[in-house]
């Protein structure tokens, strides 16, 4: 076995860099910043399928810090940011870096620095690379054509749910492979497939080129009591500010909200380089105790932008 290890890791290497060769000369070389720019708009009523389908049928699933190849699909930032092989919660060694969306990358290209790779088409933005060079369209594509196996117990020779499974996270070279080697796991994995109305939803919006959805401006008495708590919050006497250290270090995990306001608005407490009226600049440290690294820290409440699960959600 040992002696076919090598040749067989350089065999599926070559296989992917001719693969990836191909795909550039097809579509172009990849731009990790293509979804960091401004994108064209998308009618309401698009946006609203789309998330529609991302919040009920995906992100039950792919919505936390360790979500199956840390696919993050509660936000558009999730999205483009794509996947990572490495697992969250595993025996180790060392100790890992951290990888908290919102936190410890702003932008695709500071992703890709931390191994993500992309699951949308970062090509060449045309209807088809958008589609062939996405491994989130195709492994839709994938469940479409190979629907579940008829049948109340699904066989165990073509699906694996063991807790200990290794990860399969096809970066979009292998996605030839991965269809051939893994024709029934498409996506949702071991799930009904999507309606062909949530189905052509999603495809429709990858096809776009993926825009980001429309966020509504804060209401306007929710930007006024965002305003009032950061004010008390960054007091400059050493009481306000060891008392709002002590805040910060209990609340940092919690989504707030007033109660007495109407909507579903949620913050987070977050500790930011820039003072209040200003944009967040957030200071990602490891454990929200550590040294913020710079003279002031400022306390901010920024605004929750992801789907709420029940499993990330505490108000």
């Amino acid at each position: 076995m040992r002696a076919w290890l090598i040749p067989t890791l350089l065999a599926v290497t070559g296989c992917a860099t001719y693969y990836g060769v191909q795909l550039n000369e097809r579509y172009g070389a990849p731009d990790p910043s293509r979804y960091d720019r401004a994108a064209a708009t998308y009618p309401a009523d698009e946006y609203a399928k789309v998330r529609t389908v991302l919040d009920q049928r995906c992100s039950v699933c792919h919505g936390c810090n360790d979500a199956p190849c840390q696919l993050n699909l509660a936000s558009r930032e999730g999205v483009t940011r794509g996947s990572n092989r490495d697992p969250i919660y595993a025996t180790r060694v060392l100790t890992a870096e951290p990888t908290r969306l919102f936190f410890d990358a702003q932008t695709n290209a500071g992703w890709r620095a931390k191994g993500f790779y992309p699951v949308l088409n970062e090509r060449n933005p045309t209807p088809e690379a958008d589609r062939e060079a996405s491994v989130l369209y195709r492994v839709l594509r994938l469940k479409q054509a190979h629907p579940l196996p008829a049948g109340a117990v699904l066989p165990k020779d073509r699906f694996d749910f063991s807790l200990d499974r290794a990860q399969q996270c096809p970066p979009i070279e292998s996605m030839d492979e991965y269809e051939r080697k893994y024709p029934d796991w498409g996506m949702p994995f071991g799930m009904p497939a999507l309606s062909a109305a949530e189905h052509d939803a999603l495809a429709r919006w990858v096809e776009a080129g993926a825009p980001p959805w429309p966020v509504a401006p804060l209401p306007a008495a929710h930007a006024q009591r965002v305003a009032q708590w950061e004010a008390f919050l960054n007091g400059d006497s050493p009481k306000a500010r060891l008392s709002s250290r002590y805040i910060f270090e209990h609340w940092f995990i919690a989504h707030l909200y007033f109660d007495d306001l109407p909507g579903d608005e949620y913050f987070e407490l977050v500790r930011s380089k820039t003072p209040p009226g200003q944009p967040i600049e957030v200071i990602a440290t490891r454990h929200p105790y550590d040294d913020p690294g710079v003279e002031r820290p400022y306390y901010r409440l920024r605004r929750v932008i992801s789907a709420p699960l029940a499993k990330t959600h505490m108000p």
